[in-house]
């Protein structure tokens, strides 16, 4: 697997190695577009989210540099942004229609639905400068590539073992906070913070699972469906900052009363699968985690 760190490498090697892989697929992706220039998106956009995943992992060896970079990852995809945000408005629709959240209301849904591609194929008819967007961020991408060798870890097994081991621990124990506080304030923006905790916990143990291949998998495979759970529920957050926004576009006042409600009831829904999901992953202590990592990236180095 390519998003894999090797174990007794030089560190700064393979976190090059796996960067450049990264920047090389989406620039691949964005120049090729074989599905067409949304889906090419979508698809260096989580490139880009491995990469700021990666850098997440080391940045506490070279702040400056990891700071910049996870800087220009992100605003290059944020310029990428608009259609797919879009999209996935609309997909939010058929997510609700499948959950049978507002039984009886499904021909109100579809009429919604509707209007949202009818949105989504606006915006995309209305950014003319799409193309001059992709060029910009293969160039990025490009850039990227040139600035690793100016990235400075260390390489000696035992300093490593400890950066990497505090990265994860960090990024867990984040998560592990960012779950009570969504729990215990119910906001949005708290869910959508674990969100983005899970989903870099997903990445350093995909990151680290040569150390510990059964325990990392099956880490990885849960928040992978927790993060997934959570990825809907953030959509359904957008669709009701949209109503607000812009309810013209979601239909009468009947309709968003509709809408509404299904948000409502499927937000609990996700809430409570999250929290039976994730009551195992984030159960530990991360200091726990930290020893863990720590001694059994060094004995896989051997």
């Amino acid at each position: 697997m390519t998003y894999r760190l090797r174990p007794g490498r030089p560190l700064s090697g393979e976190v090059v190695r796996i960067a450049e892989i990264q920047y090389q697929r989406a620039i691949e992706i964005l120049r090729d577009q074989p599905e067409g220039p949304f889906e090419a998106i979508h698809g260096a956009r989580k490139r880009f989210k491995r990469l700021r995943g990666l850098f997440r992992l080391v940045r506490a060896a070279d702040p400056k540099f990891c700071a910049r970079e996870n800087a220009r990852v992100r605003d290059i995809a944020r310029t990428l942004s608009t259609v797919r945000d879009a999209t996935a408005l609309a997909e939010t629709l058929d997510h609700l229609l499948a959950s049978r959240a507002a039984p009886g209301n499904e021909t109100t849904l579809r009429a919604i639905r509707d209007r949202l591609a009818h949105r989504r194929d606006r915006i995309a008819t209305e950014q003319t400068d799409l193309q001059a967007r992709l060029v910009a961020a293969i160039a990025g991408c490009e850039d990227g590539i040139k600035a690793l060798g100016k990235m400075r870890l260390p390489d000696k097994q035992g300093k490593a073992a400890r950066l990497i081991a505090d990265g994860l621990a960090k990024t867990y124990g984040r998560a592990v906070k960012a779950l009570e506080t969504a729990n215990a304030s119910g906001d949005a923006a708290d869910w959508h913070d674990l969100r983005k905790r899970i989903k870099y916990h997903r990445m350093h143990v995909q990151l680290l699972a040569r150390a510990w291949p059964g325990e990392m998998a099956i880490r990885a495979d849960i928040a992978d469906v927790a993060g997934e759970a959570l990825g809907q529920d953030h959509d359904l957050a957008s669709l009701a900052d949209l109503i607000e926004t812009e309810p013209l576009t979601i239909g009468s006042q009947e309709e968003i009363a509709v809408l509404r409600t299904c948000i409502v009831t499927c937000s609990a829904r996700l809430h409570d699968q999250v929290r039976d999901i994730v009551k195992n992953l984030l159960r530990d202590d991360p200091i726990l985690i930290h020893g863990r990592v720590l001694a059994l990236w060094r004995d896989a180095g051997r």
